[in-house]
């Protein structure tokens, strides 16, 4: 029987999914110390499997990275009910986003998601209404960069349909979402000399904050999710507190809500001053941590 060390290097090693899949199983069945994430390689396993069509199996990873305990379980559970979709599986992928949006109904970026899947999967008047949704809830935040890129993706839903032009169409049309501007999308983040001046400018900021791995672990998710969301890899923007509040001022925004927040990371990633992600499993975590990506955020 092969022993843990070998499994592991048949996982990371193999080009054969079957194969890494086999590995995966036969390591579920032993005992393992903790520095062995399995959720993660099942994690890892079902995006491979996605990127290479293959969403029988992305759907069986997935399922098993959430149950050994993948490090970000609400994007796991998205990534199960887009997967499913994909696979054919509409009512029970639905299913995984009605508890979703259930537990979490004024979250813009999960209906952005849910679209985005929707569309992936050629359900386009699914995919409207979630855009729609997702744009009505954006607006409440007063996110531009978010609400830009939903006008577009709802737009595309349109023309797929057949449908008219409306009044968000036109606003679509009178600023595009480019190409460009896709590609630049950054998540806004403090890294970790910042923090605790932001914590002393923003003391609400606390829960988020306090503990920086946990902190950036959810920047990390985030950044899954708009890649999954719009198909493009985003960019850490790397927020300067007194570079926040003086470009706030200057824009007449208040330095304290996510929207300053996320213009100015958008501003960031138009200039390219962004910390480039996901680095290689490898190389040093994009957090700035000191460890290994694998080893933190990955």
């Amino acid at each position: 029987m092969a022993s843990v060390p070998e499994l592991l290097s048949t996982f990371e090693t193999t080009e054969n999914l079957s194969e890494a899949e086999a590995a995966l199983d036969q390591l579920a069945t032993m005992d393992l110390s903790p520095d062995v994430e399995l959720g993660q390689c099942y994690d890892s396993l079902a995006e491979v499997a996605a990127e290479n069509d293959d969403f029988a199996l992305a759907v069986r990873a997935q399922r098993r990275a959430l149950e050994h305990g993948c490090r970000h379980r609400d994007l796991g559970r998205e990534m199960l009910g887009w997967y499913l979709l994909k696979a054919g599986e509409r009512e029970e992928g639905e299913a995984v986003f009605a508890a979703l949006r259930e537990e979490r109904p004024d979250d813009p970026h999960l209906y952005s998601l849910f679209g985005a899947a929707r569309s992936d999967s050629d359900d386009w008047e699914g995919a409207l209404s979630a855009f729609e949704k997702a744009l009505e809830l954006a607006k409440e935040t007063a996110d531009e960069p978010l609400i830009g890129r939903l006008r577009a993706e709802r737009q595309e839903c349109r023309l797929a349909l057949g449908l008219p032009p409306d009044e968000e169409d036109r606003r679509a049309e009178g600023h595009p979402f480019s190409a460009q501007e896709l590609t630049s999308y950054a998540i806004a983040w403090f890294p970790r000399d910042q923090g605790a001046a932001a914590l002393e400018r923003w003391p609400d900021l606390g829960d988020d904050l306090e503990d920086p791995d946990a902190y950036c672990r959810t920047i990390e998710a985030r950044l899954r999710e708009m890649r999954a969301a719009t198909g493009q890899t985003p960019s850490a923007a790397p927020l300067n507190v007194e570079a926040l509040l003086e470009f706030a001022a200057e824009q007449g925004l208040e330095p304290n809500t996510g929207a300053a927040r996320s213009r100015f990371a958008a501003l960031l990633g138009r200039r390219g001053e962004t910390v480039p992600w996901p680095p290689g499993r490898n190389d040093s975590c994009w957090c700035g941590s000191g460890r290994k990506y694998k080893r933190c955020c990955a």
